[in-house]
């Protein structure tokens, strides 16, 4: 256990078993039963690297855990926000108590969402910011954000108090959608119809990775308008000024 918030600990985590992963928002929990839950924020340069045990690992990366089996190993680089939690301090915790529902959490439905998205608690706030307030949901990033705006049809500047119910109900579905698809597919958050064009077209796969995300310039898959860029809340923001309204 490199990090020097792990080492106090390695003794009593070392050659133990871990019982539970859960993520929570960009955060990881990797529970050891009775003897304690190591917590992990990525941030935005942390990762995770899985080979065989059999592999010599190659990265300029600094290693912060290893988690080692028989025949695999994980490897944690880079993030800096770790600790060994009880289930008390999980309760307690400055980022995990903050935290709004989860983007893969299992109840969660499109009208909660909606009625989230356009409530007293949140409605007031612009939506591009919104998204990526992890008190809001937990678990969507800046490339997330652009990519469920577009395929909802919505614009970023626009207040979540502003959709219509038809509106908020499908960038709620857009939510769940493209973080369940980005997943699945590595990070890609197009559907299998654009992949099977630019397949036919033999456009490279990359070309295709996200619909507007990146893409600033570029015609919208759509209709052909570039793809506007500007600087919301800190973070890039991307989106098509004719499909989104």
């Amino acid at each position: 256990l490199p990090h020097p918030a792990l080492r106090p600990h390695e003794h009593r985590l070392s050659r133990h078993r871990i019982t539970a992963v859960e993520t929570r928002g960009k955060a990881f929990l990797i529970r050891f039963g009775k003897k304690g839950t190591i917590y992990v924020h990525l941030q935005l340069y942390g990762r995770w690297k899985i080979h065989r045990v059999s592999t010599e690992p190659r990265s300029n990366r600094t290693l912060r855990a290893a988690f080692v089996t028989e025949t695999h190993q994980a490897l944690l680089y880079s993030a800096t926000d770790l600790e060994v939690l009880s289930d008390a301090g999980i309760e307690n915790h400055r980022f995990l108590s903050r935290l709004g529902p989860d983007l893969f959490d299992p109840n969660l439905t499109d009208e909660s969402l909606a009625e989230r998205l356009t409530g007293p608690t949140f409605g007031r706030r612009q939506l591009a910011g919104l998204l990526l307030d992890q008190g809001f949901m937990g678990g969507i990033g800046n490339y997330l954000r652009a990519e469920m705006l577009y395929v909802a049809g919505v614009a970023p500047h626009r207040k979540g108090s502003s959709l219509h119910i038809d509106e908020a109900l499908a960038l709620a579905n857009a939510i769940r959608t493209i973080g369940q698809r980005a997943y699945d597919q590595k990070g890609y958050t197009t559907d299998d119809e654009l992949l099977a064009v630019a397949k036919r077209r033999q456009w490279s796969k990359r070309r295709v990775r996200h619909y507007v995300f990146e893409r600033e310039g570029q015609a919208c898959f759509a209709c052909g308008t570039g793809i506007q860029r500007a600087d919301i809340g800190g973070r890039r923001m991307f989106w098509c000024a004719s499909c989104q309204t």
